[in-house]
């Protein structure tokens, strides 16, 4: 065994050559593991190394047939799990329980979706990853055109045969199997409205969805609008994490290991998770779009589709600069109950309401949840932490309460995310419906996107399987660069390193 005074040098050596490599941003040795059987390294990563490696054309390629074979298994495995043949919905499963979504809380889903298509009025329509056709089979027939693509054969197969089952002509609607980025022959200007629902999770990083939005805008017609939905949201990544690992821990887990595992579930995320400030700065740099109107989900079902998850409508037109300008006040929970706006509406009748802030009903509970989880000094159990939350009132307002409520006395309710807040709060816009307002685009709080590539908004799924490849590649290195003897047995990707 070499002396203690040469550790040292030997940590400083090992770790030098580790940062020579490209990938690694920073390394540690312990001096405490030199001259054991287990040498021991520890490596953070560079963000943009992994990101990199993650968009290579071969890696996207692997990903998205991951995801066909996937798709085509769930529907080869499901032919009589459909007992109508325009809801089919195999394969929608809850992260929770790992069950099927209750058939009820779907349709709601789809009568929603379908509605918020339907009012963009399209006549000329593409469809991008159509699936089961949940969509298709409700809009295409008020359709003069509808196309539809998607990547896997067996879903394109089994839409056919709902077709066929359900009777009727179909001769305005075209099918064809193909990935999102292939654009070819479809011809630019050719559609009114362009749909991507329940897909961006799927792609394999952001840059391939900037592909993806920059290929549907020069389809648009001039007005023509895209419609993207059922996007899950990345300021909300880690209380969607909070809130499952909470819902399957066991009653005894101490919060610690809690607090590792949602930090886990972060980390391993294999779908692309997506902030609406993606859609903001899209839309200011493509020269084809003039706008972004980032939507909460409707629906009172409590699932992962209506408290994660939002849509966005990106406008084709001239730049929009005549938006209305608003006077934003910012949202109390004792003064701004769903009650207390009903009773300022009939009596004081605003020509308009703009409140900012506003604390969300269906995800106050996690957001709880997750502020205890990550506290450092947090004790206790799982079971103590969800006996302690669900007997904590709720004070915020859900988004369909006030829609409600914009109902019930007249006035037309916009709600928007595009403030990005990691507490799921929202803003909200209230309009009497006889103010001659229609239509016109509203200015919202959102943060600035100005310089920012749009990687940064979107996490870098598949990040943990390139980690386990990057420790096979740093031995090799090590190997090929160190003496026999300085070769670490054991190398750890960490996000910090280690005291």
């Amino acid at each position: 065994m070499p002396p203690q005074t040469e550790k040292p040098n030997q940590s400083a050596r090992i770790e030098a050559v580790l940062r020579q490599h490209p990938g690694v941003r920073a390394a540690r040795v312990p001096d405490a593991s030199l001259g054991r059987d287990e040498l021991t390294a520890y490596v953070v990563p560079h963000d943009e190394y992994l990101g990199l490696a993650l968009t290579e054309s071969d890696e996207e390629r692997k990903r998205i047939q991951r995801w066909r074979k996937t798709f085509d298994l769930t529907q080869m495995g499901k032919e009589t799990m459909a007992p109508e043949p325009d809801f089919n919905i195999a394969g929608w499963n809850s992260s929770y329980t790992r069950q099927p979504i209750p058939a009820h809380e779907m349709r709601e889903w789809v009568d929603n979706t379908v509605a918020e298509i339907s009012s963009l009025r399209p006549q000329e329509m593409l469809e991008i990853g159509c699936g089961t056709g949940l969509l298709l089979l409700r809009i295409a027939p008020r359709c003069k055109r509808y196309m539809a693509t998607d990547f896997a054969p067996a879903v394109l197969g089994k839409l056919r045969k709902q077709m066929d089952q359900m009777g009727g002509s179909w001769d305005g609607v075209e099918l064809l199997e193909r990935p999102a980025d292939n654009f070819e022959g479809l011809g630019e200007g050719s559609f009114d409205v362009v749909v991507i629902n329940s897909v961006t999770h799927y792609f394999p990083n952001a840059s391939y969805l900037t592909k993806v939005m920059d290929g549907a805008a020069g389809l648009l017609k001039q007005g023509g609008k895209i419609f993207i939905g059922d996007v899950r949201s990345l300021p909300l990544l880690e209380v969607y994490a909070a809130s499952v690992e909470l819902f399957q821990a066991a009653t005894e887990m101490e919060v610690a290991e809690l607090r590792e595992r949602v930090a886990r579930r972060v980390k391993r995320e294999e779908q692309l998770v997506i902030s609406p400030a993606f859609f903001l700065a899209l839309a200011e740099r493509n020269a084809k779009l003039s706008g972004a109107d980032i939507r909460l989900k409707r629906g009172h079902s409590v699932n992962e589709l209506t408290r994660f998850r939002y849509d966005v409508v990106l406008h084709a037109a001239d730049k929009r600069n005549a938006s209305t300008e608003l006077e934003w006040r910012g949202w109390t929970a004792a003064e701004d109950g769903v009650e207390d706006i009903r009773r300022m509406l009939k009596d004081e009748k605003p020509r308009r309401v703009a409140l900012t802030g506003i604390r969300n009903k269906r995800i106050e509970k996690d957001v709880e949840a997750l502020e205890r989880v990550s506290h450092p000094d947090a004790r206790g159990t799982a079971g103590e932490l969800k006996s302690e939350l669900e007997v904590a009132e709720a004070s915020g307002v859900d988004p369909d309460d006030l829609r409600s409520l914009g109902d019930d006395v007249g006035y037309r309710v916009e709600l928007s995310w595009a403030s990005c807040q990691p507490d799921g709060s929202y803003d909200a816009v209230l309009l009497q419906t006889d103010g001659g307002e229609e239509g016109k685009p509203l200015k919202w709080p959102q943060p600035s996107t100005t310089g920012v590539e749009l990687a940064r908004y979107a996490n870098l799924p598949g990040q943990s399987v390139m980690r386990e490849r990057m420790v096979q590649n740093l031995l090799s290195y090590c190997k090929e660069n160190l003496p026999e003897d300085l070769v670490p047995r054991v190398l750890v990707v960490v996000d910090a390193l280690p005291r």
